[in-house]
């Protein structure tokens, strides 16, 4: 990934440029996301739009036909907000951002300079999570695949990486991962919608799920400690909880260690679901349920 002093300068404006519509939204933020949000749920596909259902009734199989379209309705509303969120709270300041997220568990991330893995999935807003974590002075590595276009991956690229993000391509992401995690640094990955890499299948949330495995087997070549992770909306502010390091037992292999952290994960899921993205397949079976 680029060096932050190598990005053109049409990139520099087009984030700038963002940036700041963004924050001029003022108060309006909310209601024009959401706005956005259902207008981009209803230009999707009937199939699209009945696979994010489906994927609700995995996760709640009470919910009836027009219920669980509705979350799904209100899914995309709230992956929209938190597009715009993380684009409001670009550019600011440390004590700001630790203004407006509440950490719990930050005792966690003092590992005696061993570093860590920080295990999060697509739920709640993983940027803001990343954001406080720097905020709280966190030396951050992670992996950032391309986002829709080559123009709008470097924006990104260029917002992670003047908070301090380390970035490695998918591509790098292996030898990157093991040079952080000696050299003391914390990884943060997403494990759910593996891109690359080993999986494992675990459950979680109503049924079979593919996770990535790079987790348990950076942990196991490391020994860095594993952190489940999770960042939501709590009304106008943001909850970020770090959770304990992991106990790996002896003789626990890769799926048993992700099937944990899935199972540290689903709690937030099922208390927030408006907050989980299942936009695709999720499941390994893909049941209708």
């Amino acid at each position: 990934m680029s060096a932050a002093g190598d990005f053109t300068r049409r990139t520099r404006a087009g984030r700038a440029t963002i940036v700041g519509a963004t924050r001029a939204l003022g108060p309006l933020r909310r209601p024009v996301a959401h706005t956005v949000g259902a207008a981009w749920h209803a230009s999707r596909s009937s199939m699209e739009r009945r696979r994010a259902a489906r994927n609700f009734r995995r996760l709640i199989p009470a919910l009836d036909a027009d219920a669980a379209q509705r979350l799904a309705r209100r899914s995309y509303r709230q992956y929209v907000e938190m597009i715009f969120d993380s684009i409001w709270a670009d550019a600011m300041p440390n004590e700001q951002i630790l203004r407006v997220v509440r950490v719990s568990g930050r005792e966690h991330l003092d590992t005696g300079g061993r570093g860590g893995i920080l295990a999060i999935s697509h739920f709640g807003n993983w940027d803001m999570a990343a954001s406080a974590a720097l905020a709280l002075g966190v030396r951050m590595t992670t992996v950032m695949a391309r986002i829709i276009t080559p123009g709008l991956t470097r924006m990104v690229a260029l917002s992670r990486q003047r908070k301090g993000l380390e970035l490695y391509t998918p591509q790098q992401a292996a030898r990157g991962l093991l040079r952080a995690l000696r050299r003391g640094r914390f990884v943060a990955l997403m494990v759910d919608i593996p891109e690359a890499g080993p999986t494992v299948t675990v459950p979680y949330c109503g049924g079979e799920v593919r996770f990535s495995a790079v987790p348990a087997r950076l942990a196991a070549v490391t020994g860095a400690p594993l952190l489940p992770v999770a960042c939501w909306r709590e009304g106008d502010h943001w909850a970020l909880e770090i959770q304990p390091p992991l106990e790996v037992l002896e003789g626990d292999d890769e799926p048993a260690v992700m099937a944990r952290i899935a199972a540290q994960l689903e709690p937030y899921v099922r208390r927030h679901p408006q907050q989980w993205y299942p936009f695709h397949e999720v499941y390994a079976d893909s049941a209708a349920g």
